[in-house]
């Protein structure tokens, strides 16, 4: 009877050192890859807004005004993404957007599908669909519009932004102020309108 020596196994140090090695590597790894992601999300948010602000500007060609009315005299004061309503949590301390609820509208009635009676026919006509059903942004919130602004005719006019909260979950871009920025603030990502 011959003995165990022709088996081979690993023993418990061998076992340990490779458990180690691989702990290293994805302690050294984690950072890079976490940042990858973040980038991803970041550039993803900025495409999925530059796609909403192309589908409301050919809206706007199609129907001869910005998809932001709710009758004849009223107009929506934001217009949002992904069916959910923007809450005051997400508007947080931004000035100019209104209240959350405050005659907000949902894009996809505008974009998506002709959810206002627009036009059927005629030069000004509902010629959508103008985008796909709008998601979330990829931290799932809303994307947002300052949708008021369209119809403001102060000099200098206040930019119209479709706009991602980003990472924090918080609009920070301050519009309807006498100087309203040119790029988005804090973390937002978005896209300039008009």
């Amino acid at each position: 009877m011959t003995g165990r020596r022709g088996q081979g196994g690993f023993t418990l140090i061998e076992v340990v050192v490779v458990v180690a090695v691989i702990a290293i590597l994805a302690a050294i790894l984690t950072p890079f890859i976490t940042k990858y992601i973040q980038d991803s999300r970041n550039a993803r948010a900025r495409n999925e807004a530059q796609v909403i602000a192309a589908a409301v500007t050919n809206a706007y060609k199609d129907l001869g005004r910005w998809p932001n009315r709710n009758t004849a005299v009223a107009n929506y004061n934001g217009l949002y993404s992904g069916g959910v309503t923007p809450t005051a949590a997400l508007i947080g301390a931004a000035t100019g957007w209104a209240a959350p609820g405050a005659l907000w509208n949902d894009l996809d009635t505008h974009l998506a599908q002709n959810g206002h009676t627009y036009l059927a026919a005629g030069d000004n006509r509902w010629a959508g669909p103008y985008a796909a059903q709008l998601s979330l942004d990829p931290w799932g919130n809303p994307y947002v519009i300052n949708a008021l602004e369209f119809t403001n005719v102060t000099i200098p006019p206040i930019p119209v932004w479709v706009l991602s909260a980003g990472p924090n979950g918080v609009i920070e871009t301050n519009v309807g102020a006498a100087a309203s920025p040119l790029v988005p603030q804090g973390d937002d990502i978005g896209v300039r309108i008009r």
